[in-house]
């Protein structure tokens, strides 16, 4: 009898071994397809759907590194410029300047997420890592922090970025809408100096604060630099100094160069400018060229805070 109840239990054992793995054959690939998909998604770009991973532990970004930081990724290389006055000036500690934007130089990064601006870096570089690639022109600095907070898991930081910009914003809006500033005119205006390559006075209407002043702030151009960037087709353009008095609007944001005078602001018509006769002058120092260098939301968010502040000082 002990020797019966033995061999059946010895079955009974055997058949529960048996049964036990064929569930676990029969699930693991369940199982693995699920930890797949939860470590990757597929995220549709300008070069068709692309896996990128869930949650990007090492991304190398160029132009927007400013919304990388702003959505709290671990950035372990850029290639981009970083000046002491950017809101996020000091993240960049963290990160590796990359000096050649070669595959060599990234892939020392090992990363496992690369974001740019250009197509032309998908074929170069997505054999090192997924290319998230979004294209500068066509889409506002709001509609790339979404589109990047999406693919890389971080749309909560993308919201709290943009909600806390477009709060700013519509405050500003309603002190540019009214008072000293209803209906007036702005103009962005760089002196390069009286010679040279890069001689003249420059308008800019995208970078210099150009896409919050005029794309989020809805502030005009002067009729007549208006009319020129229509002709022209340029947001940014060369005048000389004989003529450039003639495109000046109400309001004057002058960027100044580091370290360099203005020579056109010694000159005798410079004085008889309206704006600058009037104090409706705006002088931005060199040492602000980083604040008002990228078009990132934290950026901008950053350029509103100084802008107000600096066109209210006009009207106390």
């Amino acid at each position: 009898m002990k020797k019966l109840i033995t061999l059946c239990l010895a079955i009974f054992s055997t058949l529960i071994f048996v049964v036990g793995c064929s569930n676990t054959n029969n699930e693991s690939p369940a199982s693995s397809k699920n930890l797949e998909e939860n470590t990757t998604r597929v995220v549709n770009t300008v070069m068709g759907d692309i896996e990128v991973p869930a949650n990007p532990e090492r991304v190398v970004v160029n132009w927007y590194i400013g919304d990388a930081f702003a959505l709290g990724l671990n950035v372990v290389g850029h290639y981009a410029w970083d000046q002491e006055t950017m809101p996020f000036y000091d993240k960049f500690a963290s990160s590796t300047k990359i000096e050649s934007w070669e595959r060599e130089d990234v892939m020392t990064l090992e990363p496992d997420l690369i974001i740019t601006y250009s197509e032309d870096d998908f074929e170069k570089f997505n054999k090192i890592a997924p290319v998230l690639v979004i294209p500068e022109s066509g889409i506002s600095s709001i509609k790339r922090v979404k589109i990047i907070g999406e693919a890389t898991g971080k749309s909560a930081e993308a919201e709290a970025a943009v909600k806390k910009f477009e709060t700013k914003l519509e405050d500003a809006k309603k002190t540019f809408n009214s008072g000293d500033f209803e209906g007036k005119t702005f103009s962005i205006m760089e002196d390069w100096g009286p010679s040279g390559d890069w001689s003249g006075v420059y308008y800019e209407t995208g970078s210099r604060g150009g896409t919050l002043v005029y794309e989020y702030l809805g502030l005009k151009y002067p009729d007549k630099l208006a009319a020129l960037i229509q002709k022209t087709g340029e947001g940014r353009g060369h005048l000389s100094y004989e003529v450039a008095h003639e495109y000046f609007g109400d309001y004057i944001l002058w960027c100044r160069q580091e370290g360099k005078e203005s020579e056109y602001a010694k000159t005798d018509i410079w004085k008889s400018i309206p704006a600058v006769a009037e104090g409706r002058l705006v002088e931005i120092p060199g040492k602000y060229q980083g604040l008002f260098f990228y078009s990132d939301v934290m950026s901008l968010t950053a350029q509103l805070d100084y802008m107000v502040d600096a066109l209210n000082s006009l009207t106390k």
